[in-house]
C-alpha cells in the first residue's frame, strides 16, 4: 500500500512539474516581444512634429475632397533626385501626373493609419482613401496612398513615395499592422495626458 501511495505521490508531483513548466511557458510566450530600437531622429520626435505632419496631410485632403487639385499637386515633393535627399518640388509633368490621379479616385474621406517616423529624409504617413462609404454588409471601398514627410529646414513638406517616383516606403509591409497599432496606443496615451 505504501508502494502505491508513494507512486501515487511522485505521479502528483511530476504533473505539478509539467503544470508548472505549461505556465511559465505559456506566460513567456505571451510577453510583447521587443520593439525595435527607435533612431536618435525617432527618438527626438514630438507631438507637435506628428500634429504638424498631420496638418499637413489634412490640408493636402481638404484640397483633393474640394477638387482643388493644383493646389494639391503644389504641396508635394519628391527627395529622391540627388544624394542629400533634399526635396524638391513637381516639376509641371509631375504635377500633371498627380492631378490626373487624383482626379480619377472619387474620394469621399480618408483616414491615417499610421504616421512613422525614422530620420528626417524617411517617414511614412499611410492613409486609406474612402472612395465609397459603407452600406449594409458591405465596408468602404478604399484604396492606399502613402507620403514621405521630410524635415526640410525645420519644416515639414510631403513628398511622394510611390515607386513611379523611384521611393519606397520606411515601413515593411510586414510590419505595417505593428505599427499602425503602436500609432494608435500613442495617440491615444497622448489624448488621455490632455
Amino acid at each position: 500500500m505504501k508502494t502505491n501511495k508513494m507512486r501515487f505521490n511522485r505521479l502528483l508531483a511530476l504533473i505539478c512539474v509539467f503544470a508548472l513548466v505549461f505556465v511559465f511557458a505559456g506566460c513567456k510566450s505571451k510577453k510583447e516581444k521587443p520593439q525595435p530600437q527607435k533612431t536618435e531622429f525617432e527618438q527626438g520626435m514630438t507631438a507637435k512634429d506628428t500634429l504638424a505632419v498631420k496638418e499637413l496631410v489634412d490640408k493636402f485632403f481638404s484640397y483633393a475632397k474640394s477638387k482643388n487639385f493644383d493646389e494639391a499637386a503644389a504641396m508635394l515633393y519628391r527627395n529622391d533626385l540627388d544624394k542629400k535627399g533634399e526635396p524638391q518640388q513637381l516639376d509641371n509633368e509631375e504635377m500633371a501626373e498627380v492631378k490626373t490621379m487624383l482626379e480619377s479616385i472619387p474620394m469621399v474621406d480618408y483616414k491615417i493609419e499610421y504616421i512613422k517616423f525614422d530620420e528626417y529624409y524617411a517617414n511614412e504617413v499611410l492613409c486609406h482613401v474612402i472612395i465609397k462609404k459603407a452600406e449594409g454588409d458591405m465596408p468602404d471601398i478604399t484604396t492606399k496612398m502613402f507620403f514621405k514627410p521630410v524635415d526640410y529646414m525645420g519644416n515639414w513638406v510631403l513628398c511622394l513615395t510611390n515607386t513611379e517616383y523611384g521611393d519606397k516606403g520606411v515601413v515593411r509591409p510586414d510590419k505595417r499592422d505593428s505599427v499602425e497599432r503602436a500609432y494608435r496606443k500613442q495617440q491615444k496615451a497622448d489624448s488621455e495626458k490632455k
